[in-house]
């Protein structure tokens, strides 16, 4: 029974490796055919059927999890259109991301944290920190979630706990790595802090302070990422300093005048044109 065991699973991993390297290479195409800051899509749609039949193979992988789960980000910020096909894609999104964080879950209780949904986001990361990849679901977890409150509403998305578990994922990412992605645990923190309402004992410990205070430290880990520039200069121009403002802008400009680079086309096309969007409304073009 062992050897026969050891066969299947020869057969089944060059089948998972295969599966997620075709998923790695048409997400390097993501941006073939786009327009702008959308994205055709067929590539994002290969990736995404790629990654899940490699999640399907292997029931413990995390690593095609991972990635399938910030495919269906891309898939609904840069292809959806429509109210109605981002509600789909991140309704789609959230499913895969539970079970994800579950399995994470299991993966922690196997490590003695034996009730992972108790634990604060600093005992999660301690120990998560040894799970290849659990950091990377935490994460998109996070940012799905905050892209399908934005595409149900934000208020209604409140009231079902969605800002909480916003919070949470995107914490535990930055405990255990502030750099991954190019700082982006602390540009979900920041954004999640801007435009959260606030709501008396719900979200009441959402920050203009705590927006701007992650924004600039995922700025500092990536200067030139025009998600964040855009982000940090929306929280600071509703300061009242002066210098603030002025800094808001200087983002703004550079965010829309800065050329867009490889891999990253599509997502710096779409903020560069939210930038110009940015200056229009300041009627500083």
């Amino acid at each position: 029974m062992r050897k026969l065991s050891a066969a299947l699973l020869l057969l089944v991993a060059p089948s998972l490796v295969a599966q997620t390297s075709e998923g790695d290479r048409l997400w390097n195409l993501r941006a073939e055919g786009s327009r702008g800051g959308r994205a055709a899509a067929g590539p994002i749609e290969g990736a995404i059927a790629a990654f899940a039949r490699a999640a399907a193979q292997s029931p413990n992988d995390l690593e095609a999890r991972s990635k399938l789960l910030r495919a269906y980000r891309f898939k609904g910020a840069y292809v959806a259109s429509t109210s109605e096909q981002k509600k789909q894609v991140y309704d789609e999104a959230k499913k895969a991301g539970a079970g994800a964080v579950a399995l994470v879950e299991k993966q922690l209780a196997a490590r003695g944290l034996k009730t992972p949904a108790k634990a604060s986001a600093k005992q999660i990361a301690e120990i998560a920190r040894s799970i290849p990849h659990a950091g990377e679901i935490y994460l998109w977890d996070a940012v799905n979630w905050g892209e399908w409150a934005l595409a149900y509403g934000k208020m209604a998305a409140a009231r079902q706990g969605a800002a909480d578990r916003i919070h949470r994922g995107a914490t535990v990412a930055q405990i255990i790595d502030p750099r991954m992605e190019g700082g982006t645990p602390s540009r979900v923190l920041g954004r999640l802090h801007d435009q959260t309402p606030r709501i008396p004992f719900i979200t009441g410990w959402a920050s203009e302070r705590e927006a701007v205070r992650f924004l600039t430290e995922s700025n500092k880990i990536d200067p030139k990422n025009k998600i964040t520039m855009v982000f940090l200069a929306e929280a600071l121009v509703s300061g009242s300093s002066p210098d603030a403002k002025k800094k808001a802008v200087d983002l703004a400009r550079a965010a829309a005048s800065a050329p867009n680079e490889p891999p990253f086309v599509v997502e710096q096309a779409a903020a560069q044109a939210d930038a110009e969007v940015l200056l229009k409304k300041w009627e500083l073009r």
